[in-house]
């Protein structure tokens, strides 16, 4: 593992994700036979962190799980890597969250289900009494799966410490809007950010003018992916388009998740620049492409850093 640098606390997401695929034609409302591809432990706001804490992060996850195995597993997982998690909720009554995709039999998504009912308990009740220990923390990463109460009042409330913002979903991005102003860091993709700032994302130059419009709401850096085409990147020093690094995609899920490490972990970094956060962002996102499943067990800083010296920064204006 890389040497221990930057202390970030993430919030968010940490449950099982499961893949399902029918063995036969796909029939809805019906019974379908399928086969269980894989089972495994998933979630933004968890992703995210035990990234960073492969990148050499000193990291704590904040989250909420049901008290049974799924969620004694997730927390178990965490720790085994040096995650803190102490700030992990079990709570009685409750299950785990968790995602099930079901597959056709030619592998297209035939049905997702997000039971995430358990984040809906992360309240402000639950967390103030923990409010000074959490502003001890010098990084946020949240996730839009917590109640947008509880969003606005962590931001309302953060102190001197940095607000960085994973927006998660079209539907949950919404979470954030009341919030722009006290965002430190936003990273986000085309269809959520076309959902905090009414623009319809569909090439460059409409990325452009919805990042120069989240700019100008107060959040100081941001990043707008634009998946296969590149990212665009935005801060006090100006705004430029990168192109996708050249990579031999195997599995992109949780490539996005990958790029949120890669760039926080940098970022957070003493003296550190939007180009550099950006470049190994985009290195994390094309090493995790290569890579079956959504974490990259074997990373080296040598490698990241080799592969971020790639990336290619075309400023615009």
């Amino acid at each position: 593992m890389i040497t221990p640098s930057a202390n970030i606390l993430c919030f968010g997401a940490a449950h099982f994700d499961r893949t399902l695929q029918c063995t036969g034609h796909y029939v809805p409302a019906a019974s379908n036979p399928v086969r269980t591809l894989h089972r495994k432990p998933g979630g933004v706001g968890r992703n995210i962190a035990v990234h960073l804490r492969l990148l050499g992060n000193n990291v704590a996850m904040l989250s909420a799980v049901g008290n049974d195995g799924d969620g004694e597993h997730i927390i178990a997982a965490l720790s085994e890597i040096g995650i803190d998690t102490r700030r992990m909720m079990k709570l009685e009554g409750k299950h785990t969250a968790g995602y099930t995709a079901v597959l056709d039999e030619t592998g297209e998504l035939a049905l997702g289900m997000m039971d995430a009912e358990v984040y809906d308990f992360l309240t402000i009740e639950r967390l103030a009494p923990e409010l000074s220990s959490l502003k001890a923390w010098p990084w946020w990463m949240m996730d839009a799966n917590l109640p947008v109460e509880t969003i606005s009042w962590l931001a309302d409330n953060k102190g001197d410490t940095k607000f960085c913002a994973a927006t998660v979903s079209p539907s949950k991005a919404v979470r954030f809007k009341p919030v722009l102003d006290k965002i430190d860091v936003l990273i986000t993709n085309r269809a959520e950010a076309s959902i905090l700032t009414g623009i319809d994302i569909k090439e460059t130059n409409q990325a452009i003018t919805a990042i120069q419009l989240l700019r100008g709401k107060g959040i100081p850096e941001v990043v707008i992916t634009l998946g296969a085409t590149g990212i665009v990147s935005s801060s006090q020093n100006g705004t430029a388009f990168w192109p996708p690094l050249a990579t031999k995609v195997r599995d992109v899920n949780g490539a996005g998740d990958a790029f949120y490490s890669g760039f926080l972990s940098a970022f957070s970094k003493p003296d550190a620049t939007m180009d550099g956060a950006v470049a190994h962002g985009l290195a994390m996102a094309s090493l995790t492409a290569e890579t079956d499943g959504t974490t990259v067990w074997n990373l080296t800083k040598e490698a990241v850093d080799e592969r971020a010296a790639q990336a290619e920064k075309r400023p615009i204006g």
